[in-house]
């Protein structure tokens, strides 16, 4: 019997090759940098600041730690970049609350509404923001006769935040009260109620949006005295 010939002219079939992930090219920073404050910022939700390492942070990120450090040389660091942002983001939503027209009082409201607005949609932010151990961050000294432009995105951001409420209610209407005070003093109000809000999720509220129009009530009231009517 004949012999039936194989073809062994065929190449045999290349079995796939395993790779590591494709790593951003050089030249794509910003996009990197950013990646990383996400990696952070779904790390210390969940497991909380004290807890994530820069280890962790840099696996989330899809780099090496040392990778990293080339962003971010500390978790502190990475901490104050978030801070940063927040602050700037909220100042931007009171920017766009004071430009929109309408009486003194309506634009002072706004002004409220829209610090509590950022904070309840931005929980996470705005926590790591406010209310992580003041100890994570060294103090930073804040020296508010100084220009806007040259502080921190967190003294930039109260004193344009003073500004604006200087710019809708004007000094007759704040009756005297210097608008860096008032600033603060809305920020102890609006702070306490985000607050509230975030950290106790299941306690008996009542309306949240009953809640927050009587707070600004009795804030508008309470900065603008009786010469605004409510």
């Amino acid at each position: 019997m004949d012999k039936v010939k194989v073809d062994t002219s065929a190449k045999k079939l290349r079995q796939p090759i395993r790779t590591r992930s494709v790593r951003k090219a050089k030249g794509s920073g910003h996009e990197r940098r950013a990646e990383i404050l996400n990696a952070a910022r779904d790390l210390f939700a969940a497991e909380g600041y004290a807890c994530v390492t820069t280890r962790s942070i840099a696996a989330r990120a899809g780099l090496s730690q040392t990778g990293l450090y080339i962003y971010f040389p500390t978790k502190e660091d990475i901490l104050r970049a978030i801070g940063e942002e927040t602050h700037d983001a909220m100042t931007a939503a009171f920017e766009r609350a004071a430009a929109e027209p309408g009486s003194p009082r309506e634009r002072f409201r706004r002004l409220i509404r829209a610090y509590l607005d950022y904070g309840l949609d931005h929980p996470e932010d705005y926590q790591l923001t406010f209310t992580v151990e003041p100890e994570a961050l060294a103090p930073l000294e804040k020296d508010f006769s100084r220009p806007a432009d040259d502080q921190g995105a967190g003294a930039r951001s109260i004193i344009r935040f003073a500004a604006l409420i200087h710019s809708v209610a004007g000094e007759e209407l704040l009756g005297g009260l210097d608008p860096l005070v008032v600033a603060q003093i809305l920020w102890f109000a609006g702070h306490g109620a985000v607050s509230l809000l975030i950290s106790r999720p299941h306690f008996p509220w009542a309306d949240r949006q009953t809640l927050l129009s009587g707070l600004e009530t009795l804030v508008v009231k309470g900065a603008l005295g009786q010469t605004l009517s409510a």
